[in-house]
């Protein structure tokens, strides 16, 4: 099969195009991907064994963040998904302060409250699609946690943004034209009949995620890292081995990694 065709197959009908590659080719299929300038290969397998010894391989030869330089243009180059080695080290230990074991409880707690008032709204006695269902979950409980439950404007703004945002990710056809335009967050395209193209409307939406979140870190600083204690206060006052502060940049990817990590895929896992 064409790699245009396998990739259309993918961002349309992923499960049922994954269910076919593994009947026909068994545990491990190679999927081949178009991407401009180049094609992307991917290697599928289900094989218990394989993904234990992926798992738990050497970082030094296994390099995920290599493997994932697509998501750069959204997630940013200082990403933990994108960082290897020590580097990676660094960056990890410093977005660690938020998850030890006490705030971890504080987290159960909104998940509960969250949960409890969702599945309240949920339909009886005939079918619905559940995935909607538990993207909406997982996003209310990632937002409060990260940013807190307070209900100034500036989180309002900022969950709805970060809504519109999260959902462009785990949109297969938007996230490739993202990450097919470089460096977009500076770009200004239109088409020829001056309209805005797709790419430049998921561009707009990024650098307005960027500038209100840039924006309440920076409020967050003023007040010297003393509003709240969700996960977003804790980074502010977090400080690497030397003593220093985290900087704004670090900051922005650490949070919209946490976002995007800690919402589709966890919603994907619960449905």
């Amino acid at each position: 099969m064409l790699p245009i065709l396998q990739l259309l197959n993918w961002m349309f009908r992923p499960i049922p195009f994954m269910e076919e590659c593994a009947r026909r080719y068994g545990d491990w299929f190679t999927v081949r991907f178009l991407r401009f300038p180049k094609r992307l290969t991917f290697v599928f397998t289900s094989d218990p064994e394989a993904i234990k010894e992926v798992f738990t391989g050497d970082p030094d030869q296994l390099h995920a963040g290599e493997a994932n330089l697509v998501m750069k243009p959204v997630l940013g180059k200082l990403s933990l998904l994108l960082l290897e080695g020590p580097r990676h080290v660094q960056e990890r230990r410093r977005m660690t302060p938020p998850f030890h074991g006490e705030r971890v409880q504080a987290y159960c707690a909104i998940a509960r409250e969250v949960a409890d008032r969702s599945i309240d709204d949920w339909p009886l006695g005939r079918p619905f699609p559940i995935l909607a269902a538990m993207q909406a979950m997982t996003l209310d409980v990632i937002v409060r946690t990260v940013f807190g439950s307070g209900e100034s404007d500036d989180l309002v703004r900022l969950r709805r943004s970060l809504k519109r945002a999260l959902a462009l990710m785990a949109n297969p056809i938007m996230f490739l034209l993202v990450g097919t335009g470089g460096e977009g967050r500076t770009a200004r395209r239109r088409s020829p009949l001056g309209l805005v193209s797709p790419r430049e409307r998921a561009w707009r939406l990024l650098r307005e995620v960027d500038s209100i979140l840039l924006a309440e870190i920076a409020k967050r600083r003023a007040a010297g890292g003393q509003e709240g204690e969700d996960v977003l206060a804790l980074l502010v006052r977090a400080r690497d081995e030397n003593g220093q502060l985290v900087s704004d940049a670090e900051l922005r990817d650490g949070l919209v990694t946490l976002l995007a990590a800690g919402h589709e895929t966890t919603a994907t896992a619960l449905s």
